[in-house]
Order: C-alpha cells, then sequence, then structure tokens
C-alpha cells in the first residue's frame, strides 16, 4: 500500500503540466479580444519508477543506501492511472499582454486501491508578455511568462496514505520565451525556471520539492492544408535545493543512533523531490474550419531519474476567437 502511494505522489508531482496545451509553452500572445479555448480529454499510464527505494528493507540496507552505496534501481510498481479533462484559455489582455489559465478534472486510480480521488486538480494560471516581435533585427519574437499552480480546489491527504488531486504546495514559474515563424511552419524556445513552495499541510512534517530548470523545444508544420504536424521536447532538472522537516525523518520508518538526518536520500526518492526527465510529445492537428480544430496528442516519459516513466493520450478541441 505504502508503495502505491508514494508511487502516486510521484505521478502527482510530475505529470500536471503534461494536460496543458502547447500553447502554453510557445511565445505568441492573442491579438487584443481573442482568445483560444481548448478542452482536452487525458490518459496517463505508467507501471515503472526509478527508485532508491528496496522492494525488501532492512536496515543495513537502508542505510547503505543513504551512504551512496547501492545505487538507484527501476522497479516495476502497481499499474497507475490518471484520467483528466482539462480547460486551458488564454485572453489577449492588449495585442502584447496575455493571461492564461488551465483548470483539470481528474480521477487517479492504482490497481487494488479502495481510494480514488476525484475533482480538481492544480490549477495554473499565468502572463504571457511580449518584449519583441524583431529581436536584434533576427526575426525572433521574444516573450517572458509567469505563471502561479494554486493547489486549492481540493484537499491534501496525509502523503503516505492517501493518493492526491495535486501536489498539496505552490508553484511559480518564470521562463523566457523565443519563436519565429517560417514560410511554413514555426518554432519556438521555452527556458524556464520553477520556485516550488513547502508542502506543509501537515506541519510538522514538512517537504520541500526542488526547484527545476526547465528546457522546451518545439514547433508546427502544416502537412496538407487542413492537417498540421506539432510536437517539443520537454528537458526537466532538478537544481537539488529539496529539502524534509526534522519531524518528517523522525516520523520515517528509518532512525539511527546518531540522531536525525537532514539530507534523508530515501524519503527525498519515495516523494520525489528531486526529479530529472526528459518527454516527448507529438500532436496531429486538424482544422475543421478557422475557428475550430481537433487535436490528437501522444506524450511519452523517454528517461527519468526519480520519476516515473509513463505515457499520455490526449483527445482536445480548440476553439479560437
Amino acid at each position: 500500500m505504502k508503495k502505491k502511494m508514494m508511487l502516486a505522489i510521484v505521478v502527482m508531482l510530475l505529470t500536471g503540466s503534461l494536460f496543458m496545451s502547447d500553447t502554453t509553452f510557445a511565445a505568441w500572445t492573442q491579438a487584443k479580444g481573442h482568445s483560444y479555448h481548448q478542452l482536452s480529454l487525458s490518459y496517463y499510464v505508467t507501471d515503472e519508477i526509478f527508485t532508491t527505494v528496496r522492494s525488501t528493507f532492512d536496515v543495513v540496507k537502508e542505510i547503505d543506501t543513504i551512504n551512496g552505496i547501492g545505487g538507484t534501481e527501476r522497479e516495476n510498481q502497481d499499474k497507475f492511472e490518471s484520467y483528466t479533462i482539462s480547460y486551458y484559455g488564454e485572453y489577449g489582455i492588449t495585442d502584447i499582454l496575455t493571461i492564461f489559465a488551465s483548470v483539470p478534472w481528474k480521477r487517479v486510480t492504482s490497481m487494488d486501491d479502495k481510494d480514488v480521488p476525484t475533482g480538481i486538480g492544480d490549477i495554473d494560471l499565468g502572463l504571457r508578455y511580449n518584449l519583441t516581435k524583431n529581436l536584434f533585427g533576427s526575426g525572433l519574437l521574444m516573450s517572458v511568462q509567469g505563471t502561479v499552480k494554486i493547489p486549492e480546489a481540493y484537499s491534501y491527504g496525509y502523503y503516505k496514505t492517501n493518493q492526491n488531486l495535486g501536489t498539496g504546495q505552490y508553484d511559480t514559474t518564470l521562463a523566457v520565451l523565443l519563436g519565429k515563424g517560417f514560410s511554413k511552419g514555426y518554432a519556438w524556445l521555452n527556458v524556464g525556471y520553477m520556485y516550488r513552495f513547502e508542502n506543509n499541510e501537515f506541519d510538522p512534517l514538512i517537504f520541500r520539492p526542488s526547484d527545476q530548470v526547465k528546457i522546451l523545444i518545439g514547433g508546427g508544420y502544416p502537412i496538407l492544408p487542413p492537417l498540421s504536424l506539432r510536437g517539443f521536447v520537454n528537458w526537466t532538472t532538478s537544481v537539488g535545493n529539496a529539502s524534509v522537516s526534522r519531524e518528517l525523518i523522525g516520523s520515517s520508518f528509518l532512525k539511527v543512533d546518531k540522531g536525525y538526518l537532514e539530507e534523508h536520500v530515501l524519503i527525498k526518492s519515495e516523494l520525489a523531490l528531486e526529479p530529472n526527465f526528459l518527454n516527448i510529445w507529438v500532436d496531429l492537428a486538424l482544422d475543421l474550419n478557422p475557428k475550430k480544430q481537433i487535436v490528437l496528442s501522444y506524450s511519452r516519459d523517454v528517461a527519468g531519474k526519480d520519476y516515473s516513466l509513463g505515457e499520455t493520450f490526449i483527445l482536445a478541441f480548440v476553439y479560437k476567437y
């Protein structure tokens, strides 16, 4: 049961952004008074996690792992599934300032678990500001973007016994975005830094995920007049500043005679507080008319440390106004 909870924590910590439109990462802003609306139906599944946690425990192995002896193993886990209906929208406040939001409704399950949380997960709100449409005469469009993740739409349950609809703590991301259009197609680059706050829902059992550096590169190309192929690669690395409270360490399964361990590797691994991963995303967009679009998407995690490797299937309906 405990491993299932940890796997759920890993997934919920790291997959929220997968259900947002790829326009979230692009550099362009909406024209004043214009908007973009996307309703997505998503299915995420995984049964693998990279972890330092062993399939059988004893004190010697746990202490060896903390001291760096033994390394990281990949373990198969019970299948974890997440079903999501999400709304993503953008609105042009001015020609150079766009507000956007993402609101997901989720159902999270894993095999043999009776606890199946359902409801609204982490909400994302952001602003994108266009700095220039022709950076140094290169034809590059440049914008800055700020995003806040809000975990207030659900009740956060104790992480060892409950699956949750989100991470339970706030995050903020600041990113610089570049974009360029060509005679056919376009390309963009997104470089951002995510600052992660503490989860103190069960104070004094407090943990803080590591801040993250995110680099995404993508683009789109028209195949035929109604069809476009789009995609991006997402590389995320932790900066290594995760922390857990002494009380959280003291409540864990491991205690040693030397006292509390402020750098408790097993806790950080179980909670996925310092993940590194590489994700690829591919879209096929069908234009029904200038305002309506259907998008089929596939996303795959191809590498990761302290990160579950899964895949996502998405059907999205887009309306542009």
